[in-house]
């Protein structure tokens, strides 16, 4: 009986310890009133909205700063460069440019090689190697940083990219280079929900709308598809979402402006997958029509799994996932259009639905529907 009472109390001793340790960041958006506004070049409007990780790559950028003694100026280039080149994505890879400077190895003097380029820390160590080596001067330079930036990444689309960029650069370096101000930040949208995963099965969350669970044809795909819901209720925004979660939407001169999507944090259709596969190790395409024609296997919409993507137009607009059959109705998740929330939905099979899907992962389940 002693022993069963000292065995309860442990327990609760472990559980309380627990509750008590720091938890995982969430990929939250953020809206940060230390940080000042960039401008309307930027197509931003509003307080800056970071989630998380970028926050963590900024830090990371600036902590690489101050070992290597480069100046606050320094970290002001290279802040401006990041966000311009990747949004603060330190996992973003296009092509052959990886990482938060999008660096192509093997780089001026071979200065992007020997590190992983989507650790930011190293990549920033990388991006201050070609400073120092290219500018030894920056810090007194007259030139803008936007030209120095220019100087190291020697970007087609030129230095006035970065320019609109410095006023976000030089407060998140007030921050975080010599706390010369505070940054007091507010979620301004809730972070994922956990979806409980059992291998190839998935449970659905309430916020799904519908009860049960569904069987993916992999671990992979069932993780992929719990990562696109795991955003429900999150605000559809145009040109929104990346590998690390929901970001601000941008301009479209149409029905996305007139609902306000580029003040928005959240997901467009194509961000939503893009997210979603992205923790599972897959780069998807970032539009729809792309990720029809490069995102993996096509084929026929009847032998459709669970986590294959769905598509919409003659010239694709809209993508969605595949949810799979529940109580004999086919259903998908989805980042609908503008003034809308990610949820889940009935396939819509009629209209200019495509009949087709795209597999990212191979699967070797047997068809499970008509």
């Amino acid at each position: 009986m002693r022993f069963r009472t000292l065995l309860v109390v442990a327990m609760a001793a472990v559980l309380g310890l627990l509750l008590l340790l720091p938890r995982p960041d969430r990929a939250e958006a953020l809206n940060c009133t230390g940080l000042a506004v960039p401008s309307v070049a930027a197509g931003e409007a509003g307080p800056p909205a970071l989630t998380l990780p970028q926050l963590d790559v900024a830090k990371r950028v600036v902590a690489t700063a101050k070992g290597m003694a480069v100046t606050k100026r320094g970290a002001v280039i290279a802040l401006q460069v990041a966000r311009q080149e990747s949004t603060f994505d330190a996992t973003v890879v296009v092509g052959r440019a990886t990482g938060a400077f999008q660096q192509i190895a093997p780089g001026p003097g071979n200065a992007y090689v020997g590190y992983d380029r989507t650790d930011p820390g190293m990549a920033a160590k990388g991006f201050f190697t070609v400073l120092s080596a290219r500018v030894p001067g920056y810090d007194s330079d007259p030139r803008s940083n936007a030209d120095i930036g220019q100087v190291v990444q020697a970007s087609g689309a030129g230095a006035a990219k970065y320019a609109p960029w410095r006023p976000l650069a030089e407060s998140l370096a007030d921050v975080l280079y010599d706390g010369t101000a505070a940054m007091s930040c507010a979620t301004g949208q809730g972070g994922p929900t956990p979806i409980r995963t059992n291998g190839a099965e998935v449970e659905l969350p309430p916020s799904a709308g519908i009860t049960g669970s569904v069987r993916a044809p992999t671990p992979e795909a069932a993780r992929a598809l719990a990562a696109a819901l795991s955003w429900l209720g999150t605000p559809y925004a145009w040109g929104g979402g990346t590998t690390m979660g929901p970001s601000r939407g941008i301009r479209d001169g149409g029905v996305a402006d007139a609902h306000g999507d580029f003040a928005k944090v959240g997901f467009d259709c194509s961000g939503l997958m893009v997210y979603a596969y992205g923790q599972v190790g897959v780069s998807l395409p970032r539009t729809s029509q792309a990720q029809l024609s490069g995102g993996g296997t096509v084929l026929p919409w009847p032998a459709a799994l669970p986590g294959d993507l769905l598509f919409y137009g003659s010239a694709v607009h809209h993508v969605a996932m595949f949810l799979g059959v529940v109580g004999g109705s086919p259903y998908m998740v989805e980042a609908p259009q503008s003034g809308d929330v990610v949820r889940v939905s009935a396939v819509r099979t009629g209209g200019d639905f495509r009949s087709e899907a795209v597999r990212p992962i191979p699967g070797e389940r047997p068809d499970q529907h008509a």
